[in-house]
């Protein structure tokens, strides 16, 4: 089981993260840093081959950055240091959904030349700052991000777990699914890890990064998914596990409260999104997994900075990969 001891500059940084939304954008001067925004051109190619060209593109750096289309794993790290005039070329793997079928899956190449390099300078403390997140205080504000950042763990350990508890009750078994299944169920499943990050209590713009990811290798993540989703499925039914009404206005509550919003607006907004049922399927799925780890021991180890940023991810609309590639 993953654990950590939230210090003080966790809460700084993940304080940073929920103010950047209402700060002010500003020039900075010198080299770029984790949580900068630099603005580039970007030219996309393919063994030589000039597939794309973004004027312009504003991207947040951080441990990855997701385009519409694909993914560039290690942005943030080979995105530092670098100042306006300098142009960087990393790796974008493409997604396996991708129209033209002789690149899905492809890796191509971007080259970004950078323009400028941005900051976000945050707001002021101020009563009404404070009481858009329902507190009164900078201190009472320090809490409820070190009770985001304890629930955003907990996320990590039943994901641990999930995987765990996988190896160890269908670890043998022969688990090839039908592409065609997949591809159906791609988007149920989806949305399942979808309201599993809500429930977490996670951002929009923070689910919106891993949902990216996920989409990029659509097949691999549903098949992983549905491999848990059937064991967890199949504890339910045998221990005879069920979901009521008043569980699901439960954790409704829950992530209201989380999201500092009406019950009535959340259920309108699930319902909107289709994802009752997939809230109710997450209910299930997580009560059986509670099951057994109720009779579960636990070794412990601490993560580290690397662990935690790994699933820090931008996220920018531009396309790698135009719908009609250049000839």
């Amino acid at each position: 089981r993953p654990v950590q001891t939230f210090t003080d500059a966790d809460v700084a940084k993940e304080t940073r993260r929920l103010l950047e939304s209402r700060g002010q954008i500003v020039p900075k001067d010198g080299a770029v840093e984790p949580d900068d925004l630099v603005v580039a051109d970007v030219v996309i190619t393919h063994d030589g081959k000039e597939l794309n060209k973004l004027s312009e593109v504003r991207v947040k750096v951080e441990k990855q950055l997701a385009l519409s289309d694909g993914v560039i794993e290690d942005f943030g790290k080979q995105m530092a240091g670098a100042k306006p005039g300098d142009t960087k070329t990393f790796d974008v793997n493409l997604s396996q959904d991708l129209p033209t079928e002789a690149l899905r899956g492809v890796k191509v190449q971007a080259a970004f030349t950078i323009q400028d390099v941005k900051t976000v300078r945050l707001p002021e403390w101020t009563p009404e700052l404070l009481s858009q997140f329902g507190v009164a205080s900078e201190d009472q504000f320090k809490e409820l991000v070190r009770a985001r950042l304890e629930r955003m763990l907990e996320y990590t350990q039943r994901q641990v777990a999930r995987q765990q508890v996988l190896e160890k009750l269908a670890g043998n078994a022969n688990w090839d699914l039908p592409r065609d299944l997949l591809a159906k169920q791609a988007r149920k499943t989806l949305s399942r890890k979808v309201m599993e990050m809500r429930s977490a209590g996670m951002s929009d713009e923070q689910i919106l990064g891993r949902q990216r990811v996920l989409e990029n290798d659509a097949i691999k993540s549903t098949a992983a998914a549905l491999k848990e989703h059937f064991v967890l499925q199949k504890i339910a039914e045998t221990e005879k596990l069920e979901i009521e009404d008043d569980d699901i206005e439960a954790e409704i509550e829950r992530i209201a409260d989380q999201s500092d919003e009406s019950p009535r607006r959340v259920r309108a907004r699930l319902e909107k999104e289709d994802l009752i049922e997939p809230l109710a399927t997450e209910l299930l799925e997580r009560r059986a997994l509670d099951l057994v780890l109720s009779s579960a021991t636990y070794e412990d180890y601490t993560l580290n900075a690397a662990d935690t940023d790994e699933n820090a991810v931008a996220t920018v609309e531009q396309k790698a990969v135009p719908e009609t590639p250049a000839s």
